[in-house]
């Protein structure tokens, strides 16, 4: 299901902190800092930092790149995040 975007910064809605939240948990439950995962998506500490507290967007891009360095592949308590989030695939 695509969601209707009121206007206003994306950054402020409940779904995508929502998401940025589930994100920061599961790099804690896998126990990778924030240095560490932004070495290897091409950020700074900081900038990890930012998005975690909704002060920076993540782009799509670095999205791809959070979710490849917390191994999307086999991480299926991050398939269902992102598929709850994307609503993909609609089962």
């Amino acid at each position: 299901m695509i969601h209707s975007m009121k206007k206003g910064k994306t950054i402020h809605d409940q779904r995508y902190q929502s998401l940025i939240s589930e994100l920061a948990k599961e790099r804690i439950r896998l126990s990778i800092s924030q240095g560490e995962l932004a070495a290897q998506i091409g950020l700074n500490q900081s900038d990890i930092s930012k998005i975690e507290k909704y002060e920076k967007r993540l782009d799509v891009l670095e999205f791809s790149m959070v979710l490849e360095a917390l191994r999307i592949d086999e991480n299926t308590r991050l398939q269902q995040i992102v598929k709850k989030f994307t609503g993909f695939p609609n089962e």
